[in-house]
């Protein structure tokens, strides 16, 4: 009996002294949800101010998601000599645009190139940079439009209601339609069912155009247009060959109807953790990285553009005046829902 509790005593010590050791090195056991998790800024010893900037798209050189991130952290870092650095994850490593945003939000991210279609999620006021054939296929108009002051007022609003800092906006090539079957006028978009984004004003625009929208994701695009569950699709060169869509599509209809805006944002606990001057750093970072994306966009559409032709895809130019014509309606509705979009939109008229 007396052996039995000296067994048991010993028994206790062991089971206490294991306890503490778990619990003193429990850092290394927790680590992995943690670090997959979004995190704010941190200072390391000498001062530094280490951020993290993340997007959805792969890295490639010429993409704008990743031009505009990469200038944004190169020159952020030569203005504030050092003083803060941008760590950057691309393709999703953060998470989708959906999880960014909420992280910016919240502060438990620094900062994301964003699509403005997920941003609608939470405020409607960068619709107007998604209206339908406002821009005519010209990167220097938009870029006029969106980088003038009605152009910020949009961003400004988007602070105002979404509690995040905008930064800029940031540019990739208009958008056209992929088909198996040829565009020639306004006609022949009747009744095509077309695999759009799950938002609103997209949905609008295709039906104004006489198409049966379809909402679905991205991913699933290539494997529709082989089993025939959709007759084309929208998007830009750049992300067509990405996809290799040149193996699924015979015709690409040039009709440029609208850009899907993208923005650069900040978190208002990052920014605010910014002195004046480097504040003024970041914003002016981000102006360049607005302009370095609309310049890789011309060149990747003309570069892109022929890879198609190369890949046998035929290349339609039509009379767009008809789809103009058609898309009106979607605009006056929009102008009338949101002053800021009736002013841009005015703006964007001005300036042509």
């Amino acid at each position: 009996m007396k052996k039995r509790k000296v067994l048991i005593g010993i028994g206790l010590v062991l089971v206490l002294v294991l306890g503490l050791m778990l619990s003193g090195c429990g850092s290394k056991w927790d680590t992995g949800n943690k670090a997959s998790q979004p995190q704010g800024s941190s200072s390391t010893s000498d001062g530094i101010k280490k951020m993290r900037l993340g997007w959805v798209v792969a890295r490639q050189d010429d993409h704008p998601y990743t031009v505009a991130a990469e200038t944004f952290a190169k020159v952020v870092k030569e203005k504030t000599n050092g003083k803060i650095q941008f760590d950057l994850y691309p393709g999703g490593q953060l998470g989708g645009d959906r999880d960014m945003f909420e992280a910016i939000q919240m502060g438990n991210l620094d900062a994301g190139v964003i699509s403005a279609p997920v941003i609608a999620g939470f405020t409607k006021v960068l619709v107007g940079a998604d209206m339908p054939y406002i821009f005519n296929n010209d990167y220097d108009l938009m870029y006029k439009a969106e980088s003038g002051p009605a152009g910020q007022k949009l961003l400004q609003r988007l602070e105002e209601e979404a509690s995040v800092k905008a930064l800029s906006f940031v540019y990739q090539p208009f958008r056209h339609f992929f088909t198996n079957k040829p565009i020639k006028g306004l006609d022949d978009m009747k009744g095509l069912k077309l695999r759009c984004m799950e938002t609103p004003v997209h949905i609008d625009i295709f039906k104004a155009l006489g198409t049966n929208p379809t909402p679905m994701p991205y991913n699933d695009v290539y494997t529709a247009m082989q089993t025939g569950t959709i007759d084309g699709f929208e998007s830009d060169v750049i992300g067509a060959n990405a996809s290799k869509f040149y193996e699924v599509s015979k015709y690409v209809t040039i009709s440029g109807h609208f850009n899907n805006a993208v923005v650069l944002l900040m978190s208002q606990k990052a920014w605010g953790q910014l002195s004046p001057d480097e504040q003024k750093a970041v914003q002016e970072a981000a102006q360049e990285a607005a302009k370095a994306s609309l310049d890789i966009s011309k060149k990747a559409n003309e570069k892109y553009m022929q890879v198609m032709k190369d890949k046998g895809l035929t290349i339609n130019e039509i009379d767009l005046k008809p789809f103009i014509a058609a898309t009106q309606p979607v605009i006056d509705k929009y102008a009338a829902q949101i002053p800021e979009v009736k002013e841009f939109v005015a703006a964007v008229k001005a300036l042509k």
